[in-house]
């Protein structure tokens, strides 16, 4: 995934094919669970695939960038500009989250049973 909506998929890795993401947004992460594809970006968007060839836009509720993916515990959690945590347990239907910062979440990644959220200016939040 990539700017102008770019997705590109390979079965491995050596040669790639374009697929159609149905965004023009800038795309940001993608993460793979629960048989899964889901991807992030730009204005809220918000991505899955059950294949990689073909994508749905999904409804986040928000238009703050998404920057971080990750999946745990059943849950799908997005993050982005403003404090945005959104959470999912189908890719599909999207719930926003208190974070309790304003400043700009980067990346999410689930370490020991607990969901470690890194950002601007030393954020460090833990679920």
């Amino acid at each position: 995934m990539g700017q102008y909506g770019t997705i590109l998929t390979s079965s491995d890795g050596n040669f790639w094919t374009s697929r159609t993401s149905g965004t023009s947004n800038n795309l940001w992460d993608v993460d793979y669970s629960n048989n899964i594809f889901a991807v992030v970006g730009f204005s809220g968007t918000i991505l899955t695939s059950s294949d990689g060839n073909s994508w749905t836009l999904r409804t986040s509720g928000t238009s703050n960038n998404l920057k971080g993916l990750t999946y745990g515990n059943g849950t799908f959690v997005a993050v982005g500009s403003s404090g945005t945590i959104l959470t999912s347990s189908d890719g599909v239907s999207w719930t926003s989250r208190t974070s309790g910062t304003s400043n700009l979440l980067l990346g999410i990644n689930y370490v020991n049973s607990n969901f470690v959220v890194v950002g601007d200016q030393g954020t460090i939040l833990t679920s």
